[in-house]
């Protein structure tokens, strides 16, 4: 299982309008969960140099290894690495990093002390590590298969998630039949046909994006207490795609 996506990737990523560039945390809500629960919801706008995508994904990744996230290990797994980029600037940080991927097709030559393991994320356990990054991942996997990979990571680490989220209004391009809002299992988004490349998932045709009331549901479905939703939202040349902390 790869978690990159480098053809969705192209282009400026487009903040949401009116959000400020500054960094900001808004008071916290309590979400009611579809189960009667409550996870705690709150927001961080964090500043970014630049509208172009790649940089603005690292540019937010590592203000949150730097500022957001407080781990008691400085240990950090990325799941679906691929490229191995946010790999490559977590052990710039000073993070013990382990990459874990279904390919190596995009594997750098050089990974220095990047520990990497070829697996299938469906498959790995990520238990034991200080942060567990899931970046360009989430959006390549079915409802099911989500759900299992975010139980298996809700052990006590800060868990990053970065991903596609179907918001209608900033969804690019022509229309398209996948566009079409579905619910299945409490959920609501779009059925996503995946590729054959190599930035593609892994024997599933078709990915389940979620809306972003649906997000939170899926956090707090799979045992998370509180997550921290990043701003600005920003645009891939599918739609808009946001960053996550959840915490158990």
């Amino acid at each position: 299982m790869t978690g990159e996506t480098g053809e969705r990737e192209t282009g400026p990523a487009t903040a949401r309008a009116g959000v400020p560039a500054t960094a900001r945390v808004d008071g916290a809500d309590r979400a009611q969960g579809p189960d009667g629960g409550a996870i705690r919801v709150d927001r961080l706008t964090i500043p970014v140099p630049s509208e172009e995508i790649g940089i603005h994904r690292v540019a937010t990744f590592v203000h949150i290894l730097k500022h957001v996230v407080a781990p008691d290990r400085r240990t950090l797994v990325d799941l679906g690495a691929g490229h191995c980029k946010f790999s490559q600037w977590a052990a710039k940080l000073g993070f013990e990093v382990t990459a874990v991927d279904g390919r190596t097709v995009r594997l750098p030559e050089d990974l220095g002390a990047i520990r990497f393991v070829l697996s299938d994320v469906r498959d790995y356990d990520p238990r034991g590590h200080g942060v567990v990054a899931l970046l360009g991942l989430l959006y390549h996997l079915e409802i099911a298969d989500q759900e299992s990979l975010l139980r298996r990571c809700c052990y006590g680490a800060p868990v990053i998630v970065e991903t596609q989220v179907h918001v209608p209004e900033l969804v690019t391009g022509e229309a398209k039949d996948w566009h079409a809002l579905v619910t299945r299992d409490g959920y609501e988004g779009v059925d996503f046909p995946e590729g054959d490349n190599p930035m593609a998932s892994i024997g599933n045709r078709t990915s389940f994006w979620h809306t972003e009331a649906s997000m939170i549901r899926l956090f707090e479905r799979t045992g998370y207490g509180a997550v921290t939703v990043i701003d600005p939202v920003f645009v891939s040349g599918y739609g808009a795609r946001r960053f996550y902390v959840a915490r158990p």
